[in-house]
């Protein structure tokens, strides 16, 4: 199930680059290539802000389809109530993912305890369909 579950978030974990790099492209890279570099270095960093915050909202929102995240799909896991194994609400499912902005830390809660701080705090488990 491990070995699932961590292919699941390295899929959503490209998914949540891509769409980091994408708008980072469009919006710093390529002005900078064509000579078009924001001239106040606070606008340059709202730039990169904005694309991040694209990103980190996915990584929230990623499990909001009662399917789960693309990761979970893929691998044919769903996010459950820990105790009675039963679907949880949308809302459960966003507060589990809200840890994964300190995403270095709920990864070592992970390794440790074999348990996310986010399905700690929303009491919930990732298990097969």
């Amino acid at each position: 199930m491990d070995s699932k579950r961590f292919t699941a978030v390295s899929i959503d974990l490209v998914i949540t680059a891509l769409i980091n790099n994408i708008p980072f492209f469009f919006l710093v890279i390529q002005p900078s290539l064509q000579g078009n570099d924001p001239k106040d270095p606070a606008e340059l960093m709202s730039r990169a802000f904005i694309a991040s915050l694209i990103a980190m909202l996915y990584l929230v929102f990623r499990d909001l389809p009662s399917s789960g995240s693309i990761g979970k799909m893929i691998m044919r896991l769903k996010v459950v109530d820990a105790e009675t194994k039963a679907p949880v609400s949308a809302g459960r499912r966003i507060l589990r993912n809200i840890p994964w902005l300190l995403n270095w830390i709920e990864i070592f809660a992970f390794i440790i305890t074999r348990k996310r701080i986010g399905d700690r705090i929303a009491k919930t488990d990732v298990i097969a369909k």
